[in-house]
């Protein structure tokens, strides 16, 4: 359609993770963040989920770029695998690709993609669309706000981010461009909505610096300080401190290991020398003198904390007079998890600091005063709320339209799958796609279809019957009973004679098939499960996965 700019999320709108966006306008189409996401369904064999993305090979002649706003998982993960369906240049910060060369060197990618490295400032023309890269504040370094011109008005995507003054590393939130913006005049601001349930200003990533000194000068023994691997201003903290108090740093988890090495490369992280350790130096240095940096903050049983607190891990553990710091936010769903490792480590003896306890950690999203600040600066036409659960969402809303005096005609929510339409002066959501999610195996490779997962998890609530129907293949008649193995199925057992009932039904259903199932072994086996599944609910209420096996002798 002529002059519309339509806005397509795939996800990270009404939940966290597998941020991604496509923006089209005409027959052109950019890919705004390509994010993965960890899904409920972690126990049958998943470990991430990305965005389905089989509506990109509907767009395939469409699509331009992938603009990356910045890299942490939920913006960067399923880069690979939209990179596999779809080959076409990413754009991005030093850091960002930095930390994406890692993953398409894994995939096996990087020699076959084409990658834009840009700086704060940069300007790039990709057909009608014409990008900006704006600094943003965050809890990672390097991270961008974009700027997009289209031939309908200007989209202001704010990425993830803070109004941070005095940020650690690098320089703080450009608001005088997003002010030149809105001075120009933007159509929509897409905008971060995670902290929109919270009031006040979000606090600068400098906050932590007094409690990281409080317990450094307090700490007799080692520390131990777990934290979020991207967290690159917590870091250069800890890095700070540590030479402050005269304490050396040692590295463990891989992740943590690799990031350091990123950032120490490019020339983010300021590590003195002689500052790092390795961990045989540990064990002949004073524990007044060390500290470990880890992975694990979210209790991950493979990540470096976990193990120190349940097993000897590369010939240490967890002893007392250890100070473990938890300097990281709790991400929902791991409570439980988190509750069980500081269980584990206070049987070791050690101190544990977790955020309730010191001022440890803040946050890298905008608080309804940030949010209150970026909206004044780009004066946008209308707020579209993005990232975040959709109470987040409508929390958002309600603050713009009772705080900001924007009109709520001019706030659209927006779902994943809604196709939002503007064009210069409306904007609605005028059609919705279905999008479901694709499941990444525990190998970090294989895709698994949505559908295995729902059966995986039905197996697990439901149980498994199997079905083996015996045919004389010149009669064509039964040969025996059928046979019916049931596992994990509610009202089923050896004892209660509903095996013998369910043999009876099939062998009925059987005398009732049709001549064309009978000749085609796919019908019949289909034929029979829906008969033997109707029988089972009928009976039992319960709705197994029925897998038929049709033998001919």
């Amino acid at each position: 359609m002529a002059n519309v700019l339509e806005i397509i999320p795939l996800g990270g709108i009404g939940e966290f993770g597998m941020n991604c966006t496509l923006m089209r306008y005409g027959d052109e189409m950019l890919i705004l963040d390509a994010g993965m996401g960890f899904p409920e369904e972690s126990v049958y064999g998943v470990d991430v989920c990305i965005p389905d993305f089989e509506i990109l090979e509907e767009f395939r002649n469409d699509i331009s770029a992938i603009i990356l706003t910045h890299g942490h998982e939920d913006h960067l993960g399923a880069l690979p695998y939209v990179l596999k369906k779809i080959n076409v240049p990413v754009y991005a910060s030093h850091f960002t690709l930095a930390l994406a060369e890692s993953k398409l060197e894994e995939h096996g990618l990087l020699n076959d993609v084409l990658l834009h490295r840009v700086e704060p400032r940069d300007v790039v023309t990709i057909g009608s669309f014409t990008i900006e890269f704006i600094r943003a504040s965050h809890s990672l370094i390097d991270c961008f706000h974009l700027a997009i011109k289209t031939p309908v008005g200007t989209i202001i995507h704010t990425g993830d981010y803070k109004v941070d003054e005095t940020p650690v590393i690098g320089e703080p939130i450009d608001l005088r461009s997003l002010r030149r913006y809105g001075q120009e005049g933007v159509l929509a601001l897409l905008s971060d909505s995670t902290n929109a349930t919270v009031p006040g200003r979000t606090p600068s990533e400098r906050a932590v610096i007094p409690a990281f000194e409080e317990i450094f000068a307090e700490a007799k023994g080692r520390i131990i300080v777990a934290a979020f691997a991207s967290s690159i201003h917590r870091l250069q903290i800890v890095f700070d401190v540590a030479q402050q108090f005269d304490r050396k740093v040692c590295v463990l988890g891989r992740s943590m290991q690799k990031n350091v090495e990123i950032a120490d490369r490019l020339g983010y992280l300021d590590i003195h020398d002689g500052m790092l350790v390795s961990i045989n130096d540990t064990k002949r240095m004073p524990d007044n003198e060390v500290v470990f940096l880890v992975t694990g903050s979210q209790a991950e049983p493979r990540a470096a904390l976990y193990q120190l607190a349940t097993q000897i891990y590369k010939g240490l553990t967890i002893e007392e007079g250890d100070t473990v710091v938890l300097s990281a936010r709790i991400i929902p769903g791991n409570e439980r998890a988190i509750s069980k490792l500081i269980g584990f480590i206070y049987k070791k003896g050690a101190n544990i600091i977790e955020e309730k306890r010191r001022l440890i950690h803040v946050s890298g999203h905008a608080s309804q005063e940030d949010i209150r600040i970026m909206t004044e600066a780009v004066r946008p036409k209308f707020v579209v709320p993005i990232h975040g659960e959709y109470r987040m969402l409508f929390r958002h809303k309600e603050f713009v339209k009772n705080h900001l005096d924007i009109p709520e005609e001019r706030i659209i929510l927006i779902e994943n799958g809604d196709v939002l339409e503007l064009d210069g002066e409306r904007a609605a959501v005028v059609d919705k796609r279905e999008i479901r999610r694709t499941f990444i195996d525990d190998s970090g490779f294989e895709e698994i279809e949505y559908e295995t997962v729902r059966e995986r998890k039905k197996m697990a609530y439901e149980g498994i019957v199997t079905l083996i129907v015996t045919i004389n293949s010149v009669s064509g008649q039964l040969e025996t009973a059928p046979r019916i193995v049931a596992n994990g199925v509610r009202g089923i057992d050896g004892t209660n004679g509903f095996i013998k009932s369910a043999q009876t039904a099939v062998t009925n259903a059987f005398a009732k098939a049709s001549v064309v199932q009978l000749a085609d072994d796919s019908l019949l086996k289909e034929y029979l499960r829906l008969e033997l599944k109707r029988f089972i609910q009928n009976q039992t209420g319960s709705r197994p996965v029925i897998t038929p096996i049709i033998q001919k002798i």
